[in-house]
């Protein structure tokens, strides 16, 4: 049952968002704006009004910068769990808009 909620939470934000699918359908990765994080990695994170539960096993990649709000941002899933969140150039984030 829990891998059927997964599932269904993965297709719904593939439709709300245009989240872009790699090519197994057991991965995906979601390109935003930061709007919420909580102070440690544990907790709810907000990218584009969509809320994503992070565990502290999630890896953070902060190349082009730090994870703050208001920064463009790629969160990578995997069976429908977050496995990475990593901040991006803002233009990544405009080109989405375009």
């Amino acid at each position: 049952m829990k891998l059927f909620y997964k599932s269904a939470t993965l297709a719904l934000l593939a439709i709300l968002t245009g989240l872009s699918t790699s090519c197994s359908d057991d991965e995906a990765e979601f390109t935003g704006i930061l709007e919420h994080r909580p102070e440690g990695k544990d907790g709810m994170w907000v990218i584009n009004g969509q809320s994503f539960s992070v565990s502290d096993e999630v890896k953070l990649d902060e190349d082009h910068g730090p994870l703050i709000k208001g920064v463009c941002v790629e969160l990578e899933m995997e069976d429908g769990d977050v496995k990475e969140i990593e901040s991006e150039k803002m233009e990544k984030c405009q080109q989405k808009q375009s």
